[in-house]
């Protein structure tokens, strides 16, 4: 149960800070760079996708060992 409790734990802060890095992110290159919201929606939604099917791989193999 412990174990599960520091997975849980770890796995709120990286998504957190991977919202924090993402957020920023997107405001420098929406307000500095002056890539259109659409461009950077598109992009946003591909990376989710691929960053969902990575996570869902490791914890997969993870669980098989």
């Amino acid at each position: 149960m412990k174990k599960l409790f520091q997975t849980a734990i770890a796995l709120l802060l990286a998504l957190g800070g991977a919202a924090l890095v993402a957020y920023m992110m997107a405001h420098i290159a929406r307000y500095n760079l002056g890539i259109p919201s659409s461009a950077l929606r598109e992009q946003a939604l591909i990376s989710a996708g691929l960053i969902v099917g990575l996570v869902t791989i490791e914890f997969l193999a993870s669980k098989e060992r």
